[in-house]
């Protein structure tokens, strides 16, 4: 794994984001500017899992608005979307103090919702990776233009080697660990496509198995997932690994199409399960737990 010191990464994005989107977005924007890695703290931090140059900057193909976040956001091209995956974890960061005064990780942040939300809630400080490096571009520019990018990092993730916290350094730990991962056993074709196939659920055992080394003392991962099999995976998982998972939902699993919206939000931390939990996958017919 190599991360990039400060300063390494030039990201071209628009220099003036508008207030609010043209009523046509501009295929490519002609009053650009350059964005570089700070120097020092304090500053927006823009590192990469390899040198990039520069990167040209994506199409913007659509505008959203969430109720999360005072101003729109740009969805730029292959940069992936759906708000109803995360609107459970969403009203969770918004109505509570969930990140506030927290270091935060977000795995797969895409047009940078996630992140952008748990900085507007008060997040001391946000690391956000991608494997996709338009959506890193894109999660700039949406940062840039809420005025948030003072805490908010963000990290290429290495397509060679695309570990769940392969930006990370060995040692490196959060509060809070988030992420609305791809839920499909299915192999990606495109770079897009990473944002809905989990080949394997190969990113899902990583996700799990890495938590006990990057999560802090009394700290909580968060995930979205709106697949049977992958809620399936994650608590089998999660148990052979001793990890507890909370499903904060009054929905049964059972009741649910193998692919459903919007997504159900896990709560899992680093708690003791009984041995016997390990050794078989959960009762698929269990209902959800409701969060307290």
């Amino acid at each position: 794994m190599r991360r990039w010191g400060l300063g390494c990464l030039l990201l071209v994005i628009p220099a003036c984001a508008p207030s609010a989107p043209p009523a046509s977005p501009p295929a490519s924007p002609a009053d650009a500017g350059a964005v570089r890695a700070p120097d020092g703290p304090g500053e927006s931090a823009l590192s990469a899992a390899r040198p990039l140059g520069t990167v040209p900057l994506p199409s913007i193909v659509a505008w959203h608005t969430v109720e999360d976040l005072p101003a729109p956001l740009a969805q730029m091209e292959t940069v992936f979307w759906e708000p109803e995956d995360t609107a459970s974890l969403r009203r969770l960061i918004r109505e509570t103090d969930l990140v506030r005064g927290k270091r935060v990780l977000e795995i797969g942040t895409g047009t940078g919702l996630i992140a952008l939300c748990c900085l507007q809630a008060g997040a001391a400080h946000v690391v956000a990776t991608d494997i996709n490096p338009q959506a890193l571009v894109n999660a700039a520019h949406n940062a840039e233009a809420l005025g948030l990018a003072d805490r908010l990092e963000l990290r290429l993730v290495d397509s060679r080697s695309p570990g769940a916290y392969s930006p990370l350094a060995e040692r490196e730990r959060f509060d809070l660990i988030l992420s609305n991962p791809p839920w499909e056993n299915q192999t990606p074709r495109t770079i897009a496509e990473y944002a809905l196939y989990d080949e394997h659920f190969q990113l899902l055992r990583s996700l799990v198995g890495g938590l006990r080394s990057h999560l802090t003392s009394g700290g909580r991962a968060y995930f979205a997932y709106g697949c049977r099999e992958a809620i399936h995976q994650l608590r089998h998982h999660a148990a052979l690994e001793g990890l507890h998972v909370k499903m904060l939902d009054d929905r049964a699993l059972s009741s649910l199409p193998e692919v459903f919206l919007p997504g159900l939000l896990l709560e899992v931390s680093v708690e003791s399960v009984p041995a016997e939990s390990a050794t078989s996958p959960p009762d698929t017919a269990s209902p959800l737990h409701t969060a307290p």
